[in-house]
């Protein structure tokens, strides 16, 4: 057999090529640990801070029906709280309610002075948590698995029950993000069952504080006796309404803050879930939301519409339940 051989100059330029490409692959694996690195202290130095006040508002739910809401800065939902992970989330609220109430989080690992509970008066740790009207309190958390949360009140009046706060307005989400994902645009859908304290006729489901009095046949009746502007008169303020583009990605997170069993469709769309299934379909396209239960869903229009999304139990829709995404053409 024939041996060939390499002369020494070509021998010492393929060392020096193996070298370079092993040098470059150690360099690129250092380069990124101390780029993630770098990136998780950066955000473990960040401080995202929010003020709220629990104030009463008078929201109107149409044909003359008034809710009497408790809510925090005057909205229900509340304001979306967003943070990255590793940062630190600091919430400042008042109370300018007449009720004792607090700041409870859905987060994990927090300081149980941080718990704004009925145990923080047990114990006497946290206690300036609880806060009687007019009293004000400093809330601190480092969430660090990215997801949504939710807060709420977590402390009940003792002249209510422990769900009453919720159900009068008391929560909104809380975005914890992934800093190393692309940025999506995300919006936040709460479905539930609205409080007591109402006058006239009221139905009693509601997204977002809002709940169309009727249902799909109420949408019809006014669209029929006072036509497309007086429908459009009532988007999101009675309706619930997104805007999208076709062809445009974003992430809708829905939760159910309330105390029954509620579903989501939403027509035409695909929507993996994100958050429970890790990027497939659920069965039948059909959100299942148990009390409590939240999921984030990638929501993808391929065509333009007013397409509508309800609880997919059709009593809630009939009821108050239902919403519209309003998607126009990536052109225009």
């Amino acid at each position: 057999m024939r041996t060939i051989s390499i002369p020494r100059r070509l021998r010492s330029k393929r060392v020096l090529a193996v070298a370079a490409v092993g040098l470059l692959l150690v360099g690129g694996a250092v380069l990124g640990y101390w780029s993630s690195w770098f990136r998780q202290e950066l955000h473990a130095g960040a401080v995202r801070e929010y003020a709220l006040e629990i104030v009463a508002k008078d929201i109107e739910l149409g044909d003359g029906a008034v809710w009497h809401a408790w809510t925090y800065n005057g909205t229900v939902p509340g304001p979306t709280l967003r943070v990255k992970a590793g940062e630190t989330l600091r919430v400042r609220m008042r109370n300018r309610h007449t009720l004792t109430h607090s700041f409870h989080a859905r987060l994990a690992g927090f300081s149980f002075e941080h718990d704004g509970s009925a145990a923080n008066l047990v114990t006497g740790i946290g206690a300036a948590g609880v806060l009687v009207p007019g009293n004000e309190h400093l809330y601190e958390y480092r969430p660090t698995v990215p997801g949504v949360y939710y807060y709420h009140t977590g402390f009940a009046d003792r002249e209510h029950s422990g769900v009453q706060p919720e159900a009068q307005g008391l929560y909104g989400a809380i975005v914890v993000q992934d800093p190393k994902e692309r940025t999506l645009r995300e919006e936040v859908l709460f479905m539930g069952e609205i409080g007591p304290h109402t006058e006239g006729a009221v139905d009693p489901f509601i997204m977002n504080g809002m709940g169309f009095p009727g249902g799909r046949k109420g949408l019809l009746a006014v669209f029929h006796r006072e036509g497309n502007a007086g429908l459009r008169a009532q988007f999101n303020k009675t309706l619930p309404v997104f805007k999208a583009k076709v062809n445009e990605s974003f992430k809708l997170h829905v939760i159910n803050i309330g105390s029954h069993q509620h579903s989501l469709y939403i027509p035409s769309a695909a929507v993996p879930s994100l958050g429970v299934l890790g990027g497939r379909q659920w069965p039948a396209r059909v959100v299942p939301l148990a009390p409590g239960a939240a999921d984030t869903l990638l929501v993808k229009f391929t065509e333009p519409g007013l397409w509508l999304f309800r609880c997919h139990i059709p009593s809630h829709a009939d009821q108050g339940m239902i919403g519209l995404f309003e998607v126009s053409d990536a052109a225009r």
